[in-house]
């Protein structure tokens, strides 16, 4: 890396690491107010898919001659009605992405209990195995106790990701500011 590059991480870091601040505090008002952070995805997502759609739609009609044309439009017009219903429906679509949100750890859980069993002589395999059995039971706890879940899960786990999150924007900047000085020593 050259002098240039070691300046310009450093100069980044420090945004990084005002957006990891920002992380940090969005992830404990999430895990503060998860029903209010659970509604706030709900719409995100519902409007996220609306404006997928209409790109996809303009996509489609710009290259309407090309193959593909029909169901580069449909899936358009799916994502956008798919959205109205969410963004209509707001503790609907709550309760419906909840419900796939425990049936998705659940899979993923089986799945990495599954590629922890194919790998045994591997080192560290055991971090695979705890990571699907603790899948396996969030999963369930989730489903076992859905619809009531909705209210928490999406804001506490999103809160939780943008937590750690933050914290590894944080810590990684403040390893990269000290990285330059170390590298001119050497």
């Amino acid at each position: 890396m050259t002098s240039e590059d070691f300046k310009e991480t450093r100069t980044n870091s420090a945004l990084a690491i005002v957006l990891g601040v920002l992380m940090i505090l969005l992830g404990i008002a999430a895990i503060a107010e998860p029903f209010i952070a659970t509604i706030a995805i709900t719409i995100v997502f519902s409007w996220t898919l609306i404006i997928a759609g209409i790109v996809r739609i303009v996509h489609a009609f710009q290259s309407r001659h090309k193959r593909g044309f029909w169901t580069t439009l449909v899936v358009g017009i799916l994502y956008v009605i798919g959205g109205i219903l969410l963004i209509s429906n707001i503790f609907g679509a709550a309760l419906s992405l909840t419900l796939a949100f425990g049936f998705i750890i659940f899979i993923e859980g089986v799945l990495e209990v599954i590629a922890a069993s194919q790998m045994r002589r591997d080192p560290n395999w055991g971090w695979v195995l705890f990571s699907g059995i603790m899948a396996i039971i969030l999963g369930i706890l989730i489903l076992y106790q859905w619809p009531v879940s909705t209210v928490w899960v999406l804001g506490v786990f999103v809160g939780i990701n943008f937590l750690l999150t933050g914290l590894w924007m944080i810590m990684l900047s403040l390893a990269s500011r000290s990285l330059p000085d170390y590298r001119a020593r050497v």
